[in-house]
């Protein structure tokens, strides 16, 4: 039997964007030609940096500072665990002597079970439990913000968490980072399904089960043992909706998961789907496009995917193999 050099496949039917012109086309995008102001917001920015931790810490450190020295309220939105982020800004703000007491913390989302029992900060397992233990304790006691502006979600206050960020006067800024899935952070596109962007730009907080493709990024990280211990990553959350995240004065984006050498990322073809996809409430990440911000992309997420071609002498030898059976001999 000659070899075909030809196989098409649909996508998996229970992907959200079933276009395989769409994905095909987006694989192949490059994150370096296409960085700067080139989307449907002009204040939107791609920029591709050697370490996307160091742009991200270094916002946050600035607008803690700024706040500091003109003694105004900062309302921030924060992905977590980001340890080493976490850790950089307060170094800075305790080496510096700036002082938090104007920061007002929501996070992005956060762990939940099936019963609808949001994690404790203090349980192991909490995203925000991170941010307790390497931000807050890290800081100078004089340096820290009143408890009661840390907002942790809770069962009774999650649906409701929007109006709470509403009621600080909204975000001045969003920090997010994409999931395995598409989704930011565990909006993905069935805890948050909708027609049309108007529609989900509407939906607020919530308690939510996430696709499957996130519990199995979630279970790479080091609460988890980077290990793909599936098992035990919640199988629920609650999260911020797109609203608050629209609402948003200003969105930094970071994707910086990657492999230690090589060339596997987590983010790399999640990110490119929500920079160069469709602008579709199935492609959730899309909707940073629509607003004024930067979406930082590390080098590493930034490298080529491997979609070689194969060898040269690798199409000679298939050549050489169909021409043989094509003569009836053996090689």
């Amino acid at each position: 039997m000659p070899f075909v050099n030809k196989f098409e496949t649909a996508p998996a039917e229970w992907l959200p964007i079933q276009d395989r012109e769409a994905i095909d086309r987006v694989a192949l995008m490059d994150f370096y030609k296409n960085q700067g102001k080139k989307f449907e917001n002009s204040d939107f920015e791609l920029k591709v940096v050697w370490d996307v931790h160091d742009y991200f810490a270094m916002d946050l450190f600035q607008r803690i500072r700024l706040s500091d020295v003109d003694d105004k309220k900062l309302v921030v939105i924060l992905p977590s665990p980001e340890v080493a982020v976490f850790i950089t800004v307060t170094e800075m703000l305790n080496k510096f002597g700036v002082s938090a007491r104007n920061l007002h913390v929501f996070f992005l989302n956060e762990y939940a079970n099936e019963k609808g029992d949001v994690a404790p900060w203090q349980s192991p397992y909490s995203k925000s439990g991170k941010f307790m233990k390497y931000f807050y304790d890290r800081l100078d006691p004089g340096l820290r913000m009143p408890r009661d502006q840390i907002h942790f979600f809770t069962r009774e206050n999650c649906r409701g968490y929007s109006a709470l960020i509403a009621a600080e006067g909204g975000a001045d800024v969003a920090y997010t980072s994409l999931s395995w899935s598409g989704g930011i952070g565990a909006i993905d596109a069935e805890t948050y399904p909708a027609d049309t962007m108007e529609e989900f730009l509407g939906m607020g907080s919530a308690y939510v089960t996430p696709m499957l493709e996130t519990i199995a990024h979630d279970s790479l990280r080091g609460m988890f043992g980077c290990s793909g211990d599936i098992g035990n990553v919640p199988p629920c959350a609650v999260t911020v909706g797109p609203k608050d995240l629209a609402a948003a004065k200003e969105r930094i984006d970071v994707e910086f998961l990657a492999a230690c050498g090589g060339t596997p990322a987590q983010q790399k073809f999640a990110a490119k789907m929500a920079l160069f996809g469709p602008l579709d409430p199935k492609n959730p990440g899309s909707m940073l496009r629509l607003f004024p911000g930067t979406c930082y992309v590390s080098s590493q997420v930034a490298l080529p995917p491997v979609y070689a071609p194969d060898e040269p002498w690798l199409e000679e030898k298939l050549e050489a193999i169909r021409a043989n059976e094509e003569s009836g001999k053996e090689i």
